[in-house]
């Protein structure tokens, strides 16, 4: 008799006797119980059994050959023994008596076995003394170290060696269960023992799909605005996330990567003073408030033709832009924060306007300038003149790009402040207050009066104040008047802001603003979902209340029900005008509206507006009429005389696509994060997060044109879960 084997490194033994062989795999090598415990075979060879043993037995020739699992467990301090067969051992038999009874009954079960008799000593392998040294050997042997004592090298070869017999054993049995052509690949096994977990990975790491995962794990970071100390929390819990060592490291070498490309300059706003008292807050938290206070007189500058030469490639092969048409339609838009009362986080961006559906989208806007302080024309003067001279050039010499040379068609879009602010205009309250044409306070109620774009940006550039209201050169004189144009959105919010105050000053004036009125307002705000208050500041008189946002200013034109506070007919004028201007607003952003219907619309809901009171105040028969020419804003005289011509010139674009709110979105969002960011992950002092907040957002800025241009993905196919009860 032979046994021939490279045990333990390799599992198979072969067992030769005359006339007959076996071949052995070693499942599980098994240990022998206590000599209380431990049972033998028959006499004569009285061979030890042992306990918790694998072994799959081949025998027989090549065209009857069969091959069985055969398993040993003690129960009770007896050996069991019991016999698997079938393709995938889906079969068995047991006995408790010895190894042969149990072959025995495999042979009777086994169609192709029966009588036949094959020795259960033999089938279990159990006379193999290759075995029996190893099982004697470890018994010998101390006790393996508990995993607590352990240290990382015993730790990593225990785990080295597992993961060596999984892998052989996933290799031989999962092609069973797949097709030929399918090559089944195990990657990663984990498990645990007494807490400690451990994760096994095969093959080749591949750092290519490494590396694009972290890419794609910076991108969801800056987009979802989670900061440093938060994810290092969600890797405390979640081990499969990459460190935030090495997403810290590829977002620093993809902001070093841009920085090449698309440089981020610090420049000095250079004013004397850059605080002021501004109008509400937009953001209120005190800690933001002080750290942008403290940053000002610094500002952040990014070439606008850096930006192009990025991106034009890309809109090109997405066929946005057309290389045999080579013109671009580039819109300039400015923001100014208010945060606190003091300070302002202002903002000029540009968007490509033939980018039609991303207009909406904060990350489409490309910040060019950036700097907290006043919105004042000599600050936006001295931190925009290198971007104005740019933009000049854009429109005098166009910029070549990989070889093929570019035209421009420049247009400019803000609020009401910041574009007569560029203008070097009067404020909105001024006599001569229209950005476009002449009119005065004085003839707002003339309703016979046509009133067009009759400004022209070559006169006020030969002679500033060439138009009354006009002091100062226009910041953008590259832009002809015509492509400065109003922002929808705010139309919308100053004329309802001016249709509620007229409500609450008739209230006023009526002696019916009380404590009952005010709780109906707030009873049927909380109705159309809004939350509303009324307040009084200490030591003044005057009532203050909730600034409504867009959305709720939209939701009051539409719902709010105006007979709960007024007489019915008086309501129900009110109500027509309301529900006349929402019509307008929507038609306005509408790019089929044709422009002479929606002035005609406007011109007729101004003169429902101006309806003039009928008959004798305090007498029989008198019909109080709504408002007068003084209580028109700018707004509404644009809305009346401008928009229809701004809709006819733009056809092209609607004026939705020069609407403020992405814009003023993405600077809200990017001062509440940045600002608060500089303090929580601890910019170093404050001379350094000072300046930190205002590189930090054009350094994420450029971060996210390097993932739209390399196309970083923010999910990944997942794996199928499946749990296993044991």
């Amino acid at each position: 008799m032979e046994e021939v084997h490279n045990y333990p490194f390799d599992p198979v033994i072969k067992f030769k006797q005359p006339g007959r062989s076996f071949s052995y795999k070693i499942i599980k090598e098994g240990t022998y119980p206590n000599k209380s415990s431990l049972v033998y075979t028959l006499p004569p060879n009285k061979y030890r059994i042992p306990d918790n043993y694998v072994v799959e037995t081949t025998w027989g020739r090549s065209t009857n050959q069969c091959t069985v699992q055969c398993i040993i467990n003690y129960n009770d301090s007896k050996p069991v023994f019991q016999i698997c067969f079938g393709k995938y051992f889906e079969y068995k038999v047991s006995s408790v008596k010895t190894a042969t009874d149990a072959a025995n009954l495999f042979h009777k079960q086994y169609s192709s076995q029966k009588g036949t008799k094959t020795s259960g000593i033999y089938l279990f392998g159990l006379q193999l003394k290759i075995l029996d040294k190893v099982r004697d050997k470890k018994r010998c042997a101390h006790v393996l170290k508990q995993i607590n004592q352990c240290g990382n090298s015993t730790l990593t070869r225990r785990a080295t060696c597992i993961g060596n017999h999984m892998l052989a054993e996933f290799t031989e049995k999962a092609p069973n269960f797949y097709n030929v052509e399918e090559i089944p690949v195990l990657e990663n096994i984990r498990y645990s023992v007494n807490n400690h977990i451990f994760d096994i990975n095969y093959g080749n790491e591949d750092k290519t799909k490494k590396k694009r995962k972290i890419e794609s794990m910076v991108r969801v970071l800056d987009e979802e605005n989670i900061s440093r100390n938060p994810y290092r929390r969600l890797c405390a819990i979640e081990s499969h996330l990459p460190r935030e060592g090495a997403v810290s490291k590829e977002r620093q070498r993809i902001n070093e990567e841009m920085a090449q490309l698309i440089p981020i300059s610090i420049v000095d706003v250079n004013t004397k003073n850059q605080v002021d008292q501004s109008e509400e807050e937009d953001i209120e938290d005190e800690a933001i408030v002080q750290e942008v206070i403290d940053a000002v007189g610094k500002g952040g500058y990014r070439n606008i033709k850096d930006i192009l030469q990025y991106l034009v490639p890309d809109l090109i092969q997405k066929g946005i832009l057309n290389p045999h048409q080579p013109t671009i339609n580039l819109r300039i838009s400015g923001d100014g924060r208010n945060v606190g009362r003091k300070v302002k986080h202002v903002m000029v961006a540009v968007a490509i306007l033939d980018d039609k559906s991303t207009l909406h989208k904060p990350n489409h806007y490309h910040t060019t300038i950036l700097y907290p302080g006043c919105e004042n024309y000599d600050s936006l003067s001295n931190v925009m003149a290198p971007f104005c001279h740019d933009l000049r050039n854009l429109k005098e010499q166009g910029l070549v790009i990989n070889n093929i040379k570019w035209n421009f068609q420049l247009y400019f879009s803000s609020d009401w402040k910041f574009l007569a602010t560029c203008l070097g205009f009067n404020g909105a309250h001024s006599k001569n207050f229209c950005p476009w044409c002449t009119i005065s306070k004085s003839q707002q109620g003339d309703l016979s009066k046509e009133w067009i774009i009759s400004k022209n940006i070559n006169k006020l550039i030969e002679k500033n104040n060439y138009y009354e209201g006009h002091s100062r050169k226009p910041l953008f004189d590259m832009i002809p008047l015509n492509h400065w144009i109003p922002d929808e959105l705010h139309v919308m919010l100053r004329i309802t802001d001016r249709l509620w105050s007229l409500l609450i000053a008739e209230l006023m004036e009526q002696g019916s603003f009380n404590d009952i009125a005010r709780k109906i307002i707030i009873d049927e705000m909380k109705k159309i979902k809004i939350n509303f208050q009324f307040w009084q500041d200490q030591g003044s008189k005057a009532w203050n209340y909730t600034s409504l946002m867009g959305d709720d200013k939209l939701k009051v034109l539409q719902f709010f029900n105006l007979t709960k506070i007024l007489p019915r007919r008086r309501a129900t004028m009110i109500r027509d005008l309301w529900n006349k201007f929402y019509e307008l607003y929507i038609k306005m952003k509408d790019p089929i509206t044709k422009a002479e219907d929606f002035k005609n619309d406007a011109k007729n809901w101004l003169t429902l507006f101006l309806t003039p009171s009928e008959g004798i105040p305090n007498t029989q028969g008198f019909k109080k009429g709504l408002y007068q020419p003084d209580n028109m804003t700018p707004y509404i005289h644009v809305l009346v005389h401008h928009i229809s011509e701004f809709m006819t010139i733009h056809q092209k674009w609607g004026l939705k696509a020069f609407s403020c709110s992405g814009i003023e979105k993405k600077n809200h969002e990017q001062v509440s994060y940045f600002f608060r960011k500089t303090m929580k992950d601890g910019g170093g002092g404050k001379k350094k997060s000072q300046s930190l907040a205002i590189v930090e957002i054009l350094q994420h800025e450029n971060r996210n044109l390097f993932y739209n241009h390399n196309n970083i993905p923010l999910s990944y196919q997942n794996p199928k879960k499946i749990h296993i009860k044991t």
